[in-house]
């Protein structure tokens, strides 16, 4: 006999009535609510695990953009060049091709020269409170990285020399109900109906090589004053050339802090003389400066940049996502320079380079501490980036004449 089928009832002689084996309603019931809770489980086990996803997913993609703007940024300027030669000049360090040494120019001894510049410190391009705001530190160099806008006659010259830079500009993301903030970055068109979004921004100066503009300032110009060659205009222009010759490379950039530096080499070899911060104790680092006895810019020869790339430079970049600054920010267009400032002191951050490594001086890793504090304060979610970018043009050397 089957064993789903069973006697039970004998209601004839010989005859047996057989009844198929079930579940009671009781029993039914009990099951369904059972499965019933373990779908429910599932589905908040399901939703639980997509929301994480959907959160990691969107954190990523929040700061993939700042890290493809920090690799592409410290790529570039690792090539930086200064063309460095070695040249006659005057008595007081004028090379022959200075305006200062026009019809006058007597000379002295030999020394190391360059037509190219490389210069780096804060508010080089203006500053929290500037219009528009540029918070932080500036770079500018040249670099040959064959940059044009005349594809026609140009196109596959890969190594034409280039006037390039990066710096933080906080401004909208079009042309459009423009504040006092700025002037707009043209992002989106003006006929677009969409609202403005006011943020922090990684900029980066291209100047094409067509419109190199560099050696009218450097070449020997008897049109330019007595402070050229060594005044700014090589790179103040091209961010004010129209069209623009500059573009946003990364959003949401709060900070960007850059710290010239000697070699790990120079450093220990030095006895304790020199840190992370003596060749740029102010995070200033300027190629046309001389070497002075007593000068403000050194007073050590070891530490001469006149005509010098560094060896080292340190890149800092501070990036939000957009989630946590579109809610910290508001409707408010105006720039949230106290994130950037230290709230005991009320002064700017990263003006002085100090000790890079205890955050308990003063100097960049206590300011860096300060800063995220701050992020924190304002419940923003943030990354730091950080790299020694090797300059392979450098070619350090505490002999002027070399």
């Amino acid at each position: 006999m089957p064993s789903t089928w069973r006697a039970t009832t004998k209601v004839a002689p010989g005859k047996w009535h057989r009844s198929r084996l079930g579940f009671t309603l009781v029993e039914l019931l009990v099951a369904m609510a059972v499965v019933l809770l373990m779908v429910v489980v599932l589905a908040s086990i399901v939703n639980q695990t997509s929301s994480i996803w959907r959160f990691t997913t969107g954190r990523i993609e929040e700061f993939r953009g700042a890290r493809d703007g920090f690799e592409a940024m410290t790529r570039r300027l690792s090539q930086a060049t200064l063309d460095t030669f070695t040249d006659y000049v005057d008595a007081n360090g004028n090379p022959r091709f200075s305006a200062a040494t026009t019809g006058t120019f007597v000379p002295a001894q030999y020394a190391r020269v360059s037509s190219l510049r490389f210069i780096t410190g804060p508010s080089l391009s203006g500053s929290a409170t500037s219009t528009p705001p540029r918070p932080t530190h500036s770079i500018f160099f040249q670099a040959p990285l064959g940059f044009v806008s005349d594809q026609t006659d140009f196109s596959g010259l890969e190594n034409l020399l280039n006037t390039w830079g990066y710096y933080i500009e906080f401004n909208s993301n079009g042309s459009k109900g423009l504040s006092a903030n700025g002037s707009g970055l043209n992002i989106i068109p003006s006929f677009v109906n969409s609202p403005l979004r006011y943020r922090f921004r990684l900029m980066e100066l291209m100047q094409p090589s067509e419109l190199q503009g560099l050696y009218y300032y450097t070449a020997r110009n008897i049109s330019l004053t007595s402070a050229q060659p060594t005044g700014m205009n090589w790179f103040t222009d091209a961010l004010a050339a129209v069209p623009a010759q500059y573009h946003v490379l990364a959003e949401n950039i709060v900070a960007l802090v850059i710290l010239p530096k000697l070699s790990p080499d120079d450093i220990s070899q030095s006895g304790g003389s020199y840190t992370d911060s003596s060749l740029s104790p102010d995070y200033g680092y300027d190629s046309t400066l001389d070497y002075s006895p007593g000068a403000p810019n050194t007073t050590d020869p070891n530490l001469d940049t006149h005509a010098q790339l560094p060896p080292v430079v340190t890149v800092t970049m501070v990036a939000v996502d957009e989630t946590s600054f579109k809610r910290f920010q508001g409707s408010s267009t105006a720039c949230p320079a106290s994130l950037l400032v230290n709230s005991t002191s009320s002064t700017p951050l990263f003006q002085v380079a100090g000790d890079t490594k205890n955050a308990a001086k003063p100097g960049f890793a206590q300011d860096l501490q300060t800063l995220q504090n701050n992020l924190q304060s304002g419940h923003l979610t943030y990354r730091v980036f950080t790299t020694d970018v090797s300059i392979k043009g450098a070619k350090w050397s505490r002999d002027q004449t070399n």
